[in-house]
């Protein structure tokens, strides 16, 4: 009887000295609210090129952009109305589509050794979804390699063709994963809109 009291005491002294985990929501040290700022920064050139630098230095949330429009879309919105084709999360891209969202309609196929320019018009085959992991962080080795000798990580020259879950094809070249001072996960990448095979 004794021992069953100690049990039930410290259980009950311990569950108090815990924080009430109800009111204490944060993320990447935001509490109580999530980001309101930008995360996107978009510039648009001749001919449907964009342009965008992408703040992905969150170690919790992901940040989503819909290709269609362009625009960013905030985790609540994302979350709510699956309208996003990518997310970035630090060195993880994620599509709208498979193991990230198995309702979610987004297909990529993979493409090496093909002038970003050049292509106009979608490949017909090649379009998969993600797994258990994104099929930008794993198909053709994935989209970037890592130099342990410098931690430092590089962009491979592989170009991702995007099918939306609206039907509309879209060519994406990642570039730094660095901006000008040297931050990482402030990816750059450019995309416009492709033909349909």
């Amino acid at each position: 009887m004794l021992r069953a009291f100690l049990i039930v005491l410290v259980f009950a002294v311990g569950a108090g000295c815990a924080p009430d985990l109800r009111t204490t929501d944060c993320f990447d040290g935001i509490c109580g609210e999530l980001p309101t700022e930008p995360l996107f920064s978009f510039t648009r050139a001749e001919g449907g090129l964009v342009t965008a630098l992408v703040d992905a230095t969150s170690k919790t949330l992901p940040t989503y952009i819909d290709l269609d429009e362009p625009k960013e879309l905030k985790f609540d919105e994302a979350e709510t109305t699956s309208a996003w084709e990518l997310s970035f999360m630090r060195d993880k891209i994620r599509t709208n589509g498979g193991g990230t969202n198995p309702m979610g309609k987004v297909e990529v196929a993979v493409l090496l050794k093909t002038d970003f320019d050049a292509l106009t018009k979608a490949p017909a085959s090649g379009y998969q979804q993600d797994g258990a992991e994104g099929v930008f962080n794993t198909v053709e080795g994935g989209w970037y390699y890592y130099d342990i000798g410098v931690h430092r990580l590089t962009t491979l020259d592989h170009l991702y063709v995007v099918k939306t879950g609206q039907g509309a094809y879209f060519k994406v070249r990642l570039g730094s994963y660095y901006d000008e001072n040297g931050t990482s996960a402030r990816i750059s990448l450019r995309f416009a809109r492709l033909d349909p095979p």
